[in-house]
């Protein structure tokens, strides 16, 4: 295939995934840059749920669940998440036909809180980025889109292709200068340039959620079995009192700055709870203890760094997602590219509309000059 031909036929290909998935990878995007900043505006929207620590004595989990099921009677607690001595204690409980809810407690005194304000917007947030908020087809919508990204990257590359391509200035600099659909071409290729690394990542593993058979093909590369569907509320046998696990798991594991403790206990009647450290490498990277909801004695000890390499590549795809992996620096970086994903179907629309527009204005002044050369002949 000659090289014009190949770049008009990249073209529409470029220009018919934009047309069909660009809305959809915008919706996406913006959702997924708001959720990227979902725990810094939940911080700052709910000052109440930091509390003060001085001099309080920590109340124990049993106080906790006591507290919540008075608050939502009829509701079954699943799980306890402790985020450090600074921060209110939140209870999950779940109900048959209702949706999950938690409830935010000071971890002194046991006092309800109050609905924690914006989680309901980024709940809704998180729907239209993981299906568009319809369901199964708008998952298919949304994995069919992500799957696309990778048509736009690879086409976009050798659409864009400069003559220079060993230079870094000729891939990555703009030209401020640049006028008309000039400007708009600057920001769609090279602002697309900019962002590619941090797009190849989020489409990646974004696929992990959309497709069966990716997710299982990627579990079986990494020699993770597939996960097991949680039992719904009360199905599974419910520990009597957390007391001495949690007793147990203070003195096994101090360095602890936040842990999720379940409620139900395995097969085995042993009670996990889950915890990271300040040195754990991001926020899935669990360290574990299974304990005798008995006695508090120590069955297993499993820590993150200790796990085979499979399961920990597992575990760090959402983080990779994220940008969480890379710390703050990666978070901001994941975020601000997600926010600008709307920015390439509504360049690339408008510059379709421009190339529309040209197009026919050469097609008039063509025309006016045929039918001048007519008169004159």
């Amino acid at each position: 295939m000659r090289p014009s031909l190949l770049k008009r036929v990249l073209f529409r290909l470029h220009w018919l995934a934009g047309i069909s998935a660009g809305l959809v990878l915008g919706a996406v995007g913006l959702t997924g840059g708001l959720l990227g900043l979902e725990q810094p505006v939940l911080a700052w929207l709910n000052p109440a749920l930091h509390v003060d620590a001085a001099g309080r004595a920590l109340q124990t989990p049993d106080r906790w669940i006591e507290a919540a099921r008075a608050a939502m009677p009829g509701y079954t607690v699943r799980s306890v998440s402790w985020e450090g001595p600074d921060h209110a204690v939140g209870v999950r409980l779940a109900r048959a036909g209702a949706r999950p809810t938690e409830v935010a407690l000071d971890p002194y005194s046991g006092a309800v809180l109050g609905a924690e304000r914006g989680k309901a917007f980024f709940a809704s947030a998180e729907r239209i980025h993981r299906n568009l908020a319809a369901g199964p087809v708008g998952k298919q919508i949304v994995g069919a889109s992500t799957a696309l990204m990778f048509v736009f990257i690879a086409t976009g590359i050798y659409l864009r292709w400069p003559r220079r391509a060993r230079s870094p200035s000729a891939w990555l600099r703009m030209n401020t200068a640049a006028k008309g659909r000039g400007f708009w071409w600057q920001l769609h290729a090279v602002v697309g340039t900019w962002l590619l690394v941090p797009y190849l990542l989020a489409a990646a593993t974004g696929l992990w959620w959309s497709y069966d058979f990716y997710r299982n093909a990627l579990n079986g590369l990494a020699g993770v079995p597939a996960p097991q569907r949680r039992a719904p509320a009360g199905d599974a046998p419910v520990a009597a009192s957390l007391d001495a696990a949690w007793a147990a798991f203070q003195r096994e594991a101090p360095e602890a700055t936040r842990a999720n403790i379940a409620t139900t206990t395995a097969a085995d009647g042993a009670l996990e709870i889950r915890y990271q450290t300040a040195a754990s490498p991001h926020d899935r990277a669990w360290d574990s203890l299974k304990l005798d909801p008995a006695d508090g004695s120590v069955r297993t000890r499993e820590a993150y760094a200790d796990q085979p390499r499979g399961r920990r590549f597992i575990a760090s795809l959402f983080p990779l997602h994220s940008g969480s992996w890379f710390g703050v620096p990666g978070r901001i970086v994941a975020a601000g590219a997600a926010l600008l994903m709307p920015l390439f179907a509504l360049s690339g629309l408008w510059m379709w509309v421009l190339r529309r527009r040209n197009a026919a204005l050469r097609r008039r002044a063509a025309s006016a000059q045929a039918s001048l050369e007519v008169r004159t002949a």
